[in-house]
């Protein structure tokens, strides 16, 4: 649940608010006389600065604060003025005063309640999930954000990621208010199921994520198996849902919380394939074994500096900016935002690309994922990964790939050429496998799949 926070209220304003409410203090004491005719009642005005200034920092509150400072001020010049016996006030003139002061004050604290209640309404709508009342993924990669800088510090996590087994038949057969009650139903079972210290989200679509603050993939896996269960068992009108899972723990190196997510993801791509109703967690890099390396395909006589790239990202600006950049530089660039299509262009034969330059989170499919499946096919593939939300230096060692690298975002040009220039000068290393899931009695309690 989402709670309402104060703006702190920055030094500038609050000088500004005792300077306007000593201006009228000052020229009462100083012009007496002035200060109680009629015009002389206009510098008062300045009192109101105080409550517009506070009225946007901290609503009605500050609107009250500034009224109760208002006031004492206007009473204690008026018991400084009869002491020092300079002049008798004007009751009336002061009364009016008041009623005006006070008049002003209550209305803008009505209007300035609304727009924070609406300003908070609108924050809700953009970290809440309005299907499943979820935090949404904005929410989860703010979350995911701070978790991961506090990896750096030596606290464990693990992100899970869940997709729903066939939901689109479940759309196409039965409707999209089937689809949406499978949503919500999934939504309340990891509601229920998750600790209140961790997060669950629906990252997209009939996708969902969960961040595991200090858990083991021992814990996550025990924490997926029961959510895993728990919707196996609802009956719906339609029959059984099924829900695949795949886990991932932070690992030094990752440099960024995308590629925590992606190595999640590709775990979930390999409960998918087999056979679904599972949970599968990636392995750690240091317990991998590299398979035997197939032939990799010759390389291109292009002269250096002039070799095929096939960039690859789903977001049109970046696609056409790195095309760009690789272009200007000489290399003969191809463009790509369908990962699937990629793969199928792999499969067909050699495809004619020295280099793959690819984002690492895609809607349809991450970049691990897709090297994973293009070197299921050809061997040596060389490639450099994207990235934003950079926290620290990337060495992770589970990229697939024969030779990689990575470039942050917002990609700068330097950088790009010299990431491209290193992978495809570097020799070919043993790739990391595609497999990347933890042996079936590598943790009791699972079993074989169903």
């Amino acid at each position: 649940m989402l709670t309402r926070t104060s703006r702190p209220v920055p030094l500038r304003a609050l000088v500004i608010s005792l300077a306007s409410l000593g201006v009228p203090v000052l020229a009462v004491l100083a012009l007496p006389g002035w200060g109680q005719e009629d015009q002389g009642v206009l510098i008062w005005l300045t009192s109101l600065i105080p409550a517009f200034l506070l009225a946007y920092y901290r609503g009605l509150r500050g609107v009250a604060l500034a009224l109760a400072g208002g006031m004492a001020v206007l009473a204690v010049t008026q018991v400084i003025v009869l002491l020092l016996g300079q002049a008798s006030p004007d009751w009336a003139l002061l009364l009016g005063v008041v009623a005006v002061y006070v008049a002003i004050c209550i209305a803008l604290a009505v209007f300035s309640e609304v727009l924070h209640r609406e300003r908070q309404a609108a924050e809700a709508l953009a970290l809440v999930d309005g299907l499943t009342g979820l935090p949404n993924r904005r929410h989860a990669e703010v979350i995911l954000e701070s978790q991961f800088a506090a990896s750096a510090r030596g606290r464990k996590l693990t992100v899970v990621l869940f997709d729903l087994d066939h939901f689109k038949q479940v759309n196409d057969r039965h409707g999209h208010e089937a689809g949406d009650s499978t949503l919500r139903s999934f939504g309340d079972v990891l509601r229920r199921t998750t600790r209140r210290m961790d997060l669950s989200a629906r990252f997209g679509g009939e996708e969902f994520i969960s961040i595991l603050g200090d858990a083991d993939v021992a814990h996550a896996l025990a924490f997926a198996d029961r959510v895993r269960h728990e919707i196996k068992s609802l009956v719906f009108p339609w029959g059984q849902v099924t829900v695949s899972a795949g886990a991932a723990s932070y690992q030094e190196g990752m440099g960024s919380h995308e590629v925590l997510v992606a190595a999640a993801d590709r775990a979930l791509y390999d409960a998918k394939r087999s056979g679904r109703d599972r949970v599968t967690a990636a392995v750690p890099v240091a317990a991998e074994r590299p398979a035997p390396e197939r032939a990799a395909a010759p390389r291109s006589p292009a002269p250096r500096g002039t070799e095929a790239v096939l960039v690859i990202d789903d977001d049109p600006d970046v696609l056409r900016l790195v095309s760009k950049m690789l272009r200007t530089a000489g290399y003969r660039v191809e463009e790509a935002d369908d990962p699937e299509l990629v793969v199928q262009r792999f499969h067909r034969g050699d495809p004619g690309v020295e280099l793959l330059v690819t984002d690492i989170m895609m809607p349809k499919m991450n970049g691990l994922s897709l090297v994973d499946r293009i070197t299921s096919v050809r061997a040596g593939v060389r490639v450099v990964y994207m990235s934003g939300h950079l926290q620290r230096d990337v060495s992770w060692a589970g990229f697939p790939g024969g030779a990689v690298g990575f470039v942050a975002k917002p990609i700068e040009m330097a950088d790009l050429l010299a990431s491209v220039r290193d992978v495809l000068d570097r020799p070919l290393a043993p790739s990391a496998p595609s497999q990347s899931q933890v042996p079936q009695d590598a943790y009791r309690g699972l079993g074989p799949p169903n």
